[in-house]
């Protein structure tokens, strides 16, 4: 992910880095895939995305002021993304886990989108059932479109592909 993105989450970061969040909470890429796809479907229906931030564990923070900036930064991250898909929806590469040399890794990202899909599925259910196989495509570009290395990265040509078939 762009340096910019990440210095936008330094309590977040430091958070998950001090051993104290949940074992299985979303790194910043697998955040913004999440956030990604639920700003593309619409606020879930209870509100309440942030216990899949830390796969339904719950934070042990250090004290309240943690907790509201840590808090405070995944709200203002969501905004950010939401503002950033505007009406159109297209991928930017600015937005994506940069690997250097004109690849970026998606693993994460993909997966974080991925439950964004199965905390919120009603609005993708209309995709699935409309265009099923592009949004096969997205998944599979970003799973199995690849560099020879296998490291996961993907091409601006493959992030074409997925932007021409992500859509709701």
């Amino acid at each position: 992910m762009s340096e910019q993105l990440l210095e936008q989450l330094p309590w977040f970061r430091a958070y998950v880095e001090s051993g104290r969040a949940p074992v299985w909470t979303m790194g910043p890429a697998d955040l913004h895939g999440f956030l990604t796809a639920l700003a593309m479907a619409g606020p879930m229906p209870d509100g309440h995305w942030t216990s899949w931030v830390w796969s339904g564990d719950v934070p042990a923070f250090d004290s309240e002021e943690e907790e509201q900036h840590v808090l405070d930064e995944l709200l203002a991250f969501e905004e950010q993304v939401r503002r950033g898909l505007g009406g159109y929806r297209p991928l930017s590469v600015t937005m994506l886990p940069h690997a250097g040399e004109g690849w970026y890794f998606v693993a994460d990202w993909a997966e974080g989108f991925l439950q964004a899909i199965e905390a919120n599925p009603l609005p993708w259910q209309a995709a699935m059932d409309e265009a099923e196989e592009s949004v096969s495509v997205v998944l599979g570009t970003c799973y199995n479109n690849h560099d020879e290395d296998n490291t996961g990265h993907i091409g601006l040509e493959a992030l074409d592909e997925i932007n021409y078939h992500i859509r709701l």
